[in-house]
């Protein structure tokens, strides 16, 4: 079960709305952005992230994010939200090149394999 202070997944879809948004956006339209089922859930997430510090109402009723905080798990690229694993499988995407490189290398000039691949071993 997840605590007070933690972002359910639906939270963070309405964060990221309001963050990619840049301006402050009404509960409906946070709806329609973040796919949620009606206002009155995009109003509850709305309302969690101001208790959070995240978001802030201005006098009109609108939203807005305050800053770019971290989430555990993700990084920031611009106002897009990157999971952290992504690195990793860019470099195991990387060794794999590499070692398919390797490997064409071999067998187009036909040298003994064993000692190359020392990414494997």
């Amino acid at each position: 079960m997840q605590s007070e202070n933690e972002l359910t997944p639906t939270a963070i879809r309405t964060y990221i709305c309001l963050i990619k948004a840049g301006k402050p956006v009404g509960p409906r339209e946070v709806m329609r952005k973040a796919k949620l089922t009606s206002p009155s859930v995009a109003y509850r997430n709305l309302q969690k992230l101001i208790e959070m510090n995240l978001a802030y109402k201005d006098k009109y009723g609108n939203y807005g994010a305050k800053e770019k905080k971290g989430i555990r798990g993700y990084f920031w690229i611009g106002k897009k939200l990157i999971p952290r694993f992504i690195i990793f499988g860019f470099i195991f995407l990387a060794v794999v090149i590499i070692e398919m490189g390797i490997l064409l290398f071999h067998l187009l000039y036909g040298s003994p394999i064993e000692g190359s691949f020392w990414l494997l071993t």
